[in-house]
């Protein structure tokens, strides 16, 4: 019961929380039409409600929620890599259009998604509702996921330039690390693992829609 309840509290707070990303990112569109200032405007609740994703991690790993950690971990840790390691450290890039695509994309399959856990913990969710978790990823898994490699490919040009979080030789771990190669490497990550992703999304939007159907129509009658 107490799990329950605080699965409800963190859904419904982490949907409330990208819905004020959602809206400081539109009305700052809206009113200077500026993509350069969105990330500025957004960025507090878009780091702290993206941040409180990685407790998701945790709830897999000791069975609050069926999910896989591992599939889990991937799918968290890909945006902290851009907000914490690409966005937030090279304000040269705030001002290209495909960050505020980005936020924009995550703000909506974040808020559908976490309302949906909210509702399905008290059996309450309408078919509109599933219907929106199982369809809208088909356009903003691409629109996020393209946000997100333009991004990180945006500031290699920066990071190469001025050698920001590379480590070179000789230093005292005698250690290196190139990090404008490991953000590369990390863009090439994306490959394999969106198609199956999306794949493996397709089949659930099938099996989802189909199920919330046929519990529609017993319910109707």
């Amino acid at each position: 019961m107490l799990s329950k309840v605080y699965l409800l509290l963190y859904n419904c707070c982490l949907a409330c929380g990208w819905s004020i990303v959602l809206y400081q990112a539109i009305q700052e569109l809206a009113t200077a039409q500026n993509p350069t200032y969105v990330y500025e405007r957004c960025q507090v609740a878009l780091k702290i409600s993206q941040s409180l994703a990685l407790l998701e991690i945790i709830h897999a790993a000791i069975g609050l929620v069926r999910s896989s950690p591992f599939t889990t971990f991937v799918q968290v840790q890909s945006r902290l890599v851009v907000l914490w390691l690409v966005l937030d450290p090279v304000p040269e890039v705030h001002g290209y259009s495909n960050v505020p695509m980005m936020i924009v994309a995550w703000c909506v399959a974040e808020i559908v998604r976490y309302w949906y856990y909210a509702l399905s913990l008290v059996d309450k969710v309408p078919y509109c509702l599933t219907w929106c978790r199982y369809s809208f990823f088909t356009f903003l898994y691409p629109i996020g996921v393209s946000g997100e490699l333009l991004t990180i490919f945006s500031v290699l040009p920066m990071v190469t330039a001025t050698g920001m979080f590379s480590l070179s030789l000789p230093n005292k771990w005698n250690l290196s690390f190139n990090f404008p190669i490991f953000l590369m490497i990390y863009m090439m990550g994306y490959v394999p693992y969106l198609p199956k992703l999306y794949m493996h999304m397709l089949k659930q939007r099938s099996k989802m829609l189909g199920k919330a159907a046929v519990e529609g129509e017993k319910k109707s009658n």
